[in-house]
């Protein structure tokens, strides 16, 4: 665990020790127990700076004992505690890191370290009120340094007061214009305030300010490949996975964006590197199918989704998509009904699985049962062109042309020039509204 509040000095490790080394060789020779030719806080000085000179050169163990060493020298002082409790929090000893932050801001209840450090350590320990307690003063402050900034966006946003937090960050935004913390974090506001489209804005910003930032490029490239940007996200993913080993996450994003660019091979072999790093877990089983799906091999997509289903019994996503599509291909059809079934018993107030199993009933010739789902599912799930169709399949079998030919124009309001609508109206002897024959969107479910 690292603060943010770190040093940041970039002094070569040589010139450290050079450093160490004069200021040990200027000091007087080592007195006789029980004296000492130095002042107590000059000797107490003298250790920080050593620990100092530790801390930035990516020692912070070492700079603990040099630290600790002048506190036991000069004890109360300011700087001195708030040096232990940086490191501390560096280390991950969080107990004594938050001891020594909230010691240092009795003694100097206006350090901005002492206080940023303690309101950190309340965010990592799900104390966000506390936190934004703790800041509430200093973040109001336009001129506030940005860490309080981004820690006080991170309390507001933790405690769901999203309305909230992104106004706070986006009034931020404009101050700290260049800081890609701030930027990201209003990035990350903007996704929860359901606008993908203003983070992905966000998101470029921040990555442009911060290209190395693998966090924010990471977040940015999964962001555009599920809106369907491959040929924007892939190339950052491809850069992070260069450059660093690649988690989970990313690699299955790199996968979902080479499927939609059509380059199912590479989708593969990213996910056998997944395999073979990870596992088969959920995420990549789940992958894996849908990979297989855009390929038009359902047989190995359905086998992806068995095989999840070893591993994750209850996954809505493999039991619709096996029953789905095996009623869409008219076959096994028993081994589908009771896979509806059991989507629909683990969510039942999901359109998409009553459709599911309206359609299998359907292909079992179970007219009845079908109408009544398909009814739901619209009831639920508002006017979705494929459920439309569907139903109206049903009532065509029922012997009410008429009303399917109406429940289909329905479906090309809300997807106009949707083919297979347009098909089912004209075979069923129905007039296609002119209005309803341009381009469709496309016909995904």
């Amino acid at each position: 665990m690292v603060s943010r509040f770190r040093l940041t000095s970039r002094t070569p490790a040589a010139l450290l020790c050079t450093a160490v080394l004069v200021a040990a060789c200027a000091l007087p020779a080592p007195s006789a127990p029980g004296q000492t030719s130095l002042r107590p806080n000059a000797e107490a000085y003298f250790y920080y700076s050593l620990g100092r000179l530790m801390e930035v050169s990516g020692a912070p163990n070492d700079a603990l004992v040099q630290y600790r060493r002048a506190d036991s020298l000069d004890p109360d002082h300011c700087e001195l505690e708030v040096a232990v409790a940086r490191t501390l929090y560096a280390r991950g000893n969080l107990e004594p890191a938050a001891e020594k932050s909230a010691s240092a801001l009795e003694l100097c209840p206006d350090n901005l370290e002492a206080r940023a450090i303690r309101a950190e350590i309340f965010l990592v320990n799900g104390e966000a009120g506390r936190t934004e307690l703790l800041l509430r003063d200093v973040a109001a402050d336009p001129s506030a340094p940005r860490e309080f900034a981004v820690l006080y966006g991170q309390a507001l946003l933790s405690q769901g007061r999203i309305d909230e937090g992104a106004s706070y960050l986006r009034a931020r935004v404009q101050v700290d214009s260049l800081d890609p913390d701030v930027s990201s974090l209003y990035g990350r506001a903007l996704l929860m305030l359901d606008d993908p489209d203003a983070a992905v804005v966000e998101l470029t910003r921040a990555n442009r300010l911060d290209p190395n930032n693998r966090v924010v490029a990471g977040m940015l490239s999964r962001l555009l490949i599920a809106l369907e940007r491959p040929e924007e996200g892939v190339p950052l993913l491809e850069r992070i996975v260069v450059r660093h080993e690649a988690v989970e996450p990313e690699l299955v994003s790199l996968a979902a964006g080479y499927s939609m660019m059509g380059e199912y091979e590479l989708a593969r072999a990213v996910l056998d590197t997944a395999s073979a790093r990870f596992g088969d877990t959920p995420t990549v089983l789940r992958a894996r199918g849908a990979t297989y799906y855009g390929e038009g091999d359902l047989d190995r997509a359905i086998e992806a989704y068995e095989r999840l289903l070893e591993v994750e019994a209850d996954s809505v996503t493999a039991l619709n998509f096996i029953a789905y599509t095996l009623a869409d291909e008219n076959r096994d059809l028993d081994h589908a009904i009771g896979y509806a079934l059991r989507a629909v018993e683990l969510e039942p107030d999901n359109p998409l699985l009553r459709d599911t199993l309206g359609w299998v009933h359907y292909r079992l010739g179970r007219m009845e049962e079908a109408r009544r789902e398909l009814d739901l599912a619209i009831e639920l799930g508002g006017d979705n062109p494929i459920i439309l169709e569907h139903l109206g399949d049903v009532l065509l079998e029922l012997g009410d042309p008429d009303a399917a030919i109406a429940v289909w124009t329905k479906a090309l309001e809300v997807s106009p020039g949707r083919t297979s609508t347009i098909d089912r109206i004209e075979t069923a002897g129905g007039e296609v509204p002119s209005g309803a024959l341009e381009q469709s969107d496309g016909e995904t479910r």
